[in-house]
């Protein structure tokens, strides 16, 4: 006569097994509950390990102390924005509005190469606070640990200085990291991509059309960048760890 009780004790399955009614017959195969059991404890840890995965923990966006998270933090959005980064403070050098020859007179000089070449100086926070406040571009974090850079609505907050070991923006921080690893390491050869690739393009003929062709040009130079291609590589694969 088949009956059914209750298995109260398990020590491997007893969060499971111990609610699960267990039927006992004759050609049951022994320790078949606890089999069972045990099989259910693995699924819903897994579950709840899956769920439960943190998310990256980003520092508060405003001034605070210069401390080891807020460093850390700067640092891994300056990996994700050093392509963006580049763009931006490349084109800055360029004429606004520029005609073709305007264009290459510029190209054809040295100043494009000697600015490139200059990271500390290229890099200075207070043009890059000027700059991406003007173009109303910030840094935006995302919970899985990744960054970009985006348009603003209003006037995002740099801070000019940011050398205060009291008073710190890692976001600034994060601008001044991307742009200093990018032309220190290679400069010249975001130089000589965006000259190359100018050259190989052909102009409209109009100043937008010309814009254009530079912005091309530039996303070109900045191509060759070692830290652009590791932000691509990067927005390709999510966030992850770095």
């Amino acid at each position: 006569t088949a009956n059914t009780t209750t298995v109260r004790s398990d020590p491997m399955g007893a969060p499971i097994c111990s609610l699960i009614p267990c039927r006992r017959q004759t050609n049951a195969a022994p320790g078949s509950c606890r089999g069972f059991g045990l099989l259910l404890t693995v699924v819903v840890l897994a579950v709840v390990r899956t769920d439960a995965a943190p998310a990256y923990k980003w520092p508060e966006a405003g001034m605070g102390q210069r401390t080891s998270d807020r460093l850390s933090a700067g640092k891994r959005a300056a990996k994700y924005i050093a392509c963006g980064v580049c763009e931006e403070r490349v084109l800055s050098l360029f004429p606004g509005e520029g005609d073709a020859d305007m264009i290459a007179r510029f190209l054809e000089g040295e100043s494009l190469t000697e600015s490139l070449g200059d990271a500390k100086g290229f890099c200075g926070m207070r043009d890059l606070a000027k700059l991406f406040k003007g173009r109303r571009i910030e840094v935006e974090t995302k919970p899985d640990g990744s960054a970009l850079l985006s348009s603003s609505s209003t006037i995002p907050f740099y801070e000019e200085i940011n050398t205060s070991d009291l008073v710190f923006h890692w976001k600034s921080f994060a601008l001044q990291h991307a742009c200093t690893e990018t032309f220190r390491k290679d400069g010249d050869e975001v130089a000589q991509g965006v000259v190359k690739a100018y050259h190989a393009s052909t102009g409209g003929g109009t100043p937008v059309e010309e814009r254009k062709r530079v912005v091309e040009a530039v996303k070109a130079g900045c191509r060759m960048a070692r830290t652009c291609k590791a932000a691509a590589k990067m927005a390709g694969g999510g966030g992850g760890e770095l």
